[in-house]
């Protein structure tokens, strides 16, 4: 009986038939080298291994098998963990690393080297692969699998792993996010039993874990232009040291194993023979799984098209990037929608595997992918001659700042950068500002930076700075399809998904909202930019009536705060006005002596060159010329911002990480972060008078913060606090039960018919409930042209009334009816979009007329509401100076 009871439930186990994997049937290994379970204590795939852990055994290996690996540190995370990689290769190759990477420093540069030259390295040296696990550290497949692939090659003598160390050199990044990883895996063993239902608890991470994220909650797998968080700097430095040839970034977790080749769209910056690649290694990788019989899938929904992935960003560096998504993890059993379970152990094993096969597919091409290394940059240089676009001029004007930070950004990808010390004119120039403009001549102030795009970076340089990304036509006629169907049907209907992965615009001179130019002639000029410090702003000489700084760039916000958390006491100029000889612009911070203590002069001369900032000394309060002077009534006086931040259920994690990390790190505000089901029970909120609310969900905010909270709240905005909220928080001031806003989302009115457009000459069969056609369709995320009002304060320290402004989803702002609708989009529909993908007849046409900034009196109180993150990504930062206004000037106690 006992043995029938034993046979009944292996029969009922969906894994019956299946042997467990071994990761060790690829030997002989050599018997001093340990397995991980000898440093664990534990098989791969029964518990999840912290990082001190795997950072042990990884020092276990190079102790052990020294003649074949070697460890070197790229850096720290923001918790102060190491960042260390595994040099793996064989000895031949480990004794002359040096000259392996001087060889690939000539391919990288085809201007000094010759194709005999190439021909010779790529004849001669290993190939290098850089293999970067577990970005997202709730994805811990990866993570796990990295120590069996290190075992592997540093214990095996089988024939076929000998081979791979002759011809490769693998350079292992075991965890790219140990910190997102600890809370993860803290979180994941104190409380799993191996429960495969989907609502046991060990399915659902909590809001504070989201181990998928960094330290400040970014999605370093969208870092790559921001550059923003300190282990994506170091991984991006890893890379530029190593140049491989190939780099992996393993996810999780997919129904089926996902591999290369990826589907549309790629980005149209990248030669052909970046495709033909991903064939190579998803048909290597594919008869790996195919001796399994495991399942896989190719193309499917990722594709290559957004600049800031780890694998398209690699790709632009010449290596052949690639994405794998497992399947099993990051639970310990996770239920398929069959009904049949997959485990930990499984996603460690299709890594391990997938890791391997492609190990195997480079060595096989060893020579080839080397030698294509260098024809990519080549044909980017043969490429310049034919494109209009021919160099990128941005002109710093009276932000130097921001310029030199993209700047930055650009010499850290291994960019060109010159800077003309005199003035440069060009015959045919396009503004950034003013998309499809004719090109006019004009000529560019000396200190601009150019940035000549016939260089070996071309294609890296002309992805990250062109005005607007191109998509494959068939791609767009394919979306644009789909768009005229769903349209066509039902409510209640089941619509087709949009093959968006991403966002379809990024482009850093228009994100940072900087007065840049590309031009269609040529012509290197001026000195090599090696570094980005700006001249330090000299100390100010002692002021007798008044310290004014302008709010021009980001360090005037850092420099304001700074005084005031100090307890000085600052104005802000509301008008232009004149001091001493000079007239300073709307929006000038002034510190007058009289009203502050004798510290504020030697703060001033200290704080103001340290924030880049030239801080201007003024002797009289009596104005040469005009009605306004440092003492008139335009000059009005600023409340210390204190500082809540809405957290936890209902806000969006990303959301308040780039929040987050701009307070800490940019502005340097201290702030207090609090959930809004707290709200209602504070005793002591009215000791706050700045509450910012990420993006989120509304009626999840609405649900959080109850009706004593929104009691609570309204009556905090009329007592004198300013309440900033963008997207989902902007709803929710709008909802009914609160009140505090009269901005309504963009719908059709009632009664609207359906769109009876149809594509070709398809069947017009129009649902009777098929969308109205003035229903706002989602948009993937794009670039639009607004209009500022530069008269409100909320605009202050902008010198344009035109600025690039990025949205996505499917939701437009109505005008406040009650308020100030501070930033707009009034331009023609044919001028608004300045890039990205957009709906025909629908987009831009229901865009027009609508608000994107708004701010509406509420008592003593303001409610300032942005549509869209002003922050997004930390690589969008031309409307931060809003929201640094919203937070110094929009309090009112």
């Amino acid at each position: 009986m006992r043995a029938l009871l034993i046979l009944l439930v292996g029969l009922s186990s969906p894994l019956a038939a299946q042997e467990p994997f071994d990761f060790y049937s690829r030997g002989p290994y050599r018997p001093a080298v340990p397995r991980a379970e000898a440093i664990t204590g534990y098989a791969a795939g029964d518990q999840h291994t912290m990082y001190a852990v795997m950072q042990h055994y990884l020092d276990t290996l190079v102790a052990t098998a020294s003649d074949r690996v070697r460890i070197e540190t790229w850096g720290r995370t923001t918790e102060y963990r190491p960042i260390r990689a595994l040099i793996i290769s064989d000895p031949a190759n480990l004794a002359k690393l040096d000259q392996i990477r001087a060889g690939l420093a000539e391919l990288a540069d085809p201007r000094k080297t010759s194709a005999a030259r190439a021909a010779a390295i790529a004849a001669q040296g290993p190939a290098v692969a850089l293999f970067q696990y577990s970005v997202h550290g709730d994805e811990p497949a990866g993570f796990e699998a990295a120590m069996q692939v290190a075992y592997q090659l540093a214990a095996s003598d089988e024939p076929q792993t000998l081979e791979i160390l002759k011809s490769v050199v693998l350079v292992l990044n075991p965890s790219a996010n140990p910190d997102g990883h600890e809370r993860f895996a803290a979180w994941y063993n104190s409380v799993a039993v191996g429960a495969d239902h989907p609502w046991a608890f060990e399915q659902i991470e909590p809001w504070s874990i989201t181990g998928r994220y960094s330290h400040y909650r970014f999605d370093m797998n969208r870092d790559l232009l921001a550059q923003s968080q300190p282990e994506v700097r170091a991984m991006m430095d890893g890379v530029l040291r190593w140049r491989p040839q190939v780099f992996v970034d393993h996810h999780s977790t997919t129904p089926n194993f996902f591999f290369p080749p990826v589907a549309q769209a790629v980005n149209m910056n990248l030669p052909p023979q970046t495709t033909k690649w991903f064939d190579t290694y998803g048909r290597g990788n594919a008869a790996a799984f195919d001796r399994y019989g495991w399942q896989y899938f190719v193309r499917g929904v990722f594709d290559f098209f957004y600049f800031g992935y780890w694998d398209v960003w690699a790709t632009f560096q010449g290596a052949t990037g690639m994405t794998y998504e497992t399947d099993g993890g990051p639970e310990f059993r996770k239920r398929r929608d069959d009904g049949s379970v997959t485990t930990f152990r499984d996603g460690i094993a299709h890594h391990f595997i997938a890791s391997l096969a492609t190990l195997e597919t480079t060595a096989k091409n060893r020579q080839s992918r080397l030698t294509d290394y260098y024809e990519f940059r080549r044909s980017a240089l043969a490429e310049a001659a034919t494109d209009r676009l021919k160099r990128v001029v941005i002109v710093p004007g009276n932000d130097p700042q921001s310029a030199a930070h993209v700047v930055g950004l650009l010499l850290r990808n291994g960019i060109e950068v010159t800077r003309v010390r005199q003035p440069l004119a060009s015959r045919a120039a396009h503004p950034y500002v003013s998309a499809g403009s004719p090109a006019t001549a004009r000529t560019f102030p000396a200190g601009s930076y150019v940035i000549d795009l016939n260089q070996p970076q071309r294609r890296l340089a002309k992805a990250i700075l062109e005005p607007e990304a191109e998509l494959q036509r068939p791609f767009v006629e394919r979306e644009r399809a789909k768009f005229q169907r769903n349209r066509r049907r039902g409510e209640d209907a089941d619509k087709e998904d949009y093959g968006f992965y991403d966002i379809t615009a990024w482009s850093l001179p228009h994100s940072f909202n900087l007065d840049a130019y590309w031009t269609e002639d040529a012509g290197a000029a001026g000195e090599v930019v090696a570094d980005t410090m700006l001249l330090p702003a000299p100390a100010p000489a002692r002021a007798t009536s008044a310290y004014v700084f302008p709010n021009d760039r980001p360090g005037a916000a850092r420099l304001a705060y700074a005084l005031e958390a100090e307890g000085f006491k600052l104005a802000v100029a509301t008008r232009p006005t004149q001091a001493g000889s000079r007239t300073y612009p709307r929006g000038t911070f002034v510190a007058r002596p009289q009203r502050n203590t004798a510290a504020l002069h030697e703060r001033i001369a200290a704080l103001g060159p340290s924030f880049g900032v030239t801080v201007s000394p003024v002797q009289t309060a009596f104005p040469d010329t005009g009605d306004i002077g440092i003492g008139s009534g335009e000059v009005v006086a600023l409340h210390a911002p204190t500082i809540l931040v809405a957290v936890g259920d209902g806000i969006s994690e990303t959301s308040y990480g780039w929040l987050w990390y701009f307070l800490d790190k940019e502005l340097n505000a201290r702030f207090t972060p609090v959930p809004l089901r707290a709200i209602g029970r504070m005793d002591d909120l009215h000791t706050f008078n700045v509450l910012i609310i990420p993006d989120g969900s509304s009626g999840r905010m609405r649900r959080e913060l109850g009706d004593e909270g929104i009691e609570k709240l309204k009556a905090w905005v009329r007592s004198g606090g300013v309440l900033i909220g963008y997207g989902g928080a902007g709803d929710l001031a709008a909802n009914k039960d609160v009140g505090l806003s009269s901005i309504a989302g963009v719908a059709p009115d009632s009664g609207a018919k359906a769109d009876t457009t149809a594509p070709g000459n398809e069947p017009a069969l129009i649902s009777t409930t098929a969308a109205s056609r003035d229903r706002v369709e989602w948009i993937p995320g794009a670039i639009f042209r607004a209009t500022l009002d530069t008269t409100h304060w909320l605009t202050m320290g902008y010198d344009r009334d035109r600025m690039p402004i990025f949205i996505d989803g499917d939701a437009f702002w109505r005008p406040s009816k009650g308020g100030a609708n501070v930033v707009t989009f009034t331009d023609p529909v044919e001028a608004l979009v300045l890039s990205g993908f957009t709906w025909p007849d629908n987009t831009a046409r229901l865009l027009k007329g609508t608000t994107w900034a708004a701010v509406e009196n509420q008592g003593s109180g303001r409610v300032v509401l942005f549509l869209s993150d002003p922050l997004f990504r930390a690589f969008w930062r031309g409307p931060a100076r809003m929201l640094t206004n919203a937070i110094l000037m929009g309090p009112n106690r």
